[in-house]
């Protein structure tokens, strides 16, 4: 399972106002508590600082490089973002979040394939999640197809299985499983990832429901997760679900955790 990081994420309120103070001891410590909680990468998504965006993605590059060995998420929703701040994360493993089938995205996929970055794909049409499994699986695939005839290897493409509230829809996390299914089955090398808390928005004991649903989306082959790596509920569900899914040999990793 590979696990970024969230929290450096604009959209919550707590880092959007270190961003908007510059709160530098904000953003270290938040960027050394994920990774020392096993956080693979640290997703940097500055978008709701409006015309500092690139200022501030190109500031929490600095800082992440300086305090951690993470790799780093790109996320904006503006290509050009993405374009100028690649440069930067030179000796890190870097993901793209993201891209969709629309063609304004392809001067990205051109750097992406140039530096070897992996990229998350949203496979939505029209601007809309689609509403069943199968046809996410459907948008996915052609994805796929676009991104390995330009020569992106597939261990690098991530689909994102779009996980929608269950507040508000009560088949969402079903949907989302069989999406997960879906994919594994058809395209073993190519990842599929998430957004995991985006599943208990508007509910209570959402670090409960989110560790729940994680063991089931890992169960079901989900390979990245971008979720709260500090939460000790999260924690413990990987190394829980990793040996029980027979990804910790003779359970050393679990044995050493909750004997300690």
């Amino acid at each position: 399972m590979i696990i970024i990081g969230e929290k450096l994420n604009s959209s919550i309120p707590k880092t959007l106002a270190a961003l908007t103070e510059h709160n530098e001891q904000f953003i270290v410590d938040t960027i050394k508590s994920q990774a020392d909680n096993g956080a693979d990468y640290i997703d940097i998504n500055t978008a709701l600082t409006g015309d500092d965006e690139i200022k501030n993605m190109k500031w929490i590059i600095e800082l992440t490089k300086a305090n951690c060995s993470c790799g780093i998420v790109l996320d904006s929703p503006n290509p050009q973002v993405i374009m100028e701040c690649l440069p930067l994360c030179n000796g890190r493993k870097v993901i793209v979040n993201s891209i969709t089938l629309s063609d304004k995205y392809d001067r990205l996929i051109s750097a992406v394939k140039e530096c070897g970055a992996g990229v998350i794909c949203l496979p939505i049409s029209d601007g809309r999640i689609p509403a069943d499994a199968e046809s996410r699986f459907e948008n996915a695939a052609k994805m796929i197809e676009k991104l390995q005839s330009v020569g992106i290897a597939p261990e690098n493409i991530y689909i994102d299985v779009l996980i929608e509230a269950v507040a508000t829809n009560q088949d969402a996390a079903a949907t989302t499983l069989k999406t997960v299914a879906m994919l594994t089955k058809e395209y073993k090398d190519v990842n599929t990832v998430c957004g995991l808390s985006n599943v208990s928005f508007g509910l209570p004991c959402r670090a409960k429901l989110n560790s729940a649903f994680l063991s089931m989306l890992m169960s079901a082959g989900l390979k990245a997760a971008i979720l709260d790596a500090a939460s000790a509920s999260i924690a413990d569900t990987v190394c829980i679900a990793n040996a029980l899914l027979g990804e910790d040999e003779y359970c050393m990793d679990y044995i050493t955790r909750f004997r300690s």
